[in-house]
């Protein structure tokens, strides 16, 4: 029992110390003891990673709201009046600015190496994925990555203007923890490419019952945060998903880092925008 506890606590760790650059606690004197044990087991705590970088979002939201005068800040709008104020855009870039940071660009990394594949491949399987591991980055990775960045961005504005409160606070955990939530599925119902690629042992090591219960867990947590919003976003997060395995099966045959970092940035883009349309 202890052991399992310790082995849960190690995870936790790992998935902060891979999924972001949170310093990690004690985590390499864990890794001699349980290294596959808990880097399987990290997978599980993807979400609750969502939830902290979604939290100093809010963190630095209400930093720079505060420092705008308001002892109390609800939002940006309850500072400044209704009409919308060009604070809310330096707000937004310290926001989209923190969320890099904390990420390491980990993700867009991911997603600007799957774009320059899925262009340079030119339909084969082979030299896709041989394009992925390129370190370098072409036009169509830089491209895309300004792309997300702007939508991020966008709507980040929106959000510090229009937003309140609680809703503004659920809006900010709730799209980082679905993004990475959508790795367990992704991983759970997809081949990984990849033999000795990061994810393999993780894929080879989801429950079921351990993916239903933070599936669950999840949906909850949204339907909190969202309220009104929640179904549609969650329809929405699952449609992206489906959207990305189909085009991963068809050129090369499942998954693999990059792709599934592509989805993050892809799935917080959209369903940001999806929030504030």
């Amino acid at each position: 029992m202890i052991n399992n506890i310790k082995q849960a606590w190690f995870s936790f760790w790992y998935a902060i110390a891979f999924l972001t650059r949170i310093p990690a606690v004690n985590l390499s004197k864990a890794l001699t003891s349980y290294n596959k044990k808990i880097g399987q087991g990290s997978l599980y705590f993807y979400p609750v990673v969502g939830l902290i970088i979604g939290s100093l979002m809010c963190v630095v939201y209400f930093i720079c709201a505060w420092q705008a005068g308001n002892s109390y800040p609800l939002s940006a709008a309850a500072i400044y009046g209704s009409g919308f104020d060009s604070s809310n855009l330096v707000i937004a870039a310290l926001m989209l600015l923190a969320w890099c940071l904390v990420t390491g660009g980990l993700h867009l990394d991911g997603l600007a190496d799957a774009a320059d594949a899925w262009v340079g491949g030119y339909g084969d399987k082979q030299r896709t994925l041989d394009i992925m591991k390129d370190p370098t980055i072409g036009p169509m990775g830089a491209m895309l990555v300004v792309v997300v960045l702007l939508l991020k961005f966008a709507a980040l504005v929106v959000v510090v203007d229009k937003m309140q409160g609680f809703y503004l606070i659920g809006a900010m955990l709730a799209v980082p923890m679905l993004a990475r939530f959508s790795i367990l599925p992704l991983f759970y119902f997809t081949p990984y490419v990849r033999e000795k690629g990061l994810g393999s042992d993780l894929k080879q090591s989801i429950s079921p019952l351990l993916l239903m219960i933070v599936t669950v867990i999840t949906v909850l947590l949204t339907v909190v945060f969202l309220q009104q919003k929640s179904i549609l976003i969650l329809i929405l997060s699952a449609a992206i998903l489906l959207w990305a395995r189909n085009i991963m099966m068809q050129r090369i045959g499942g998954t693999t880092g990059d792709t599934a970092g592509a989805l993050i940035e892809v799935q917080e883009a959209l369903l940001l925008c999806a929030l504030v349309l």
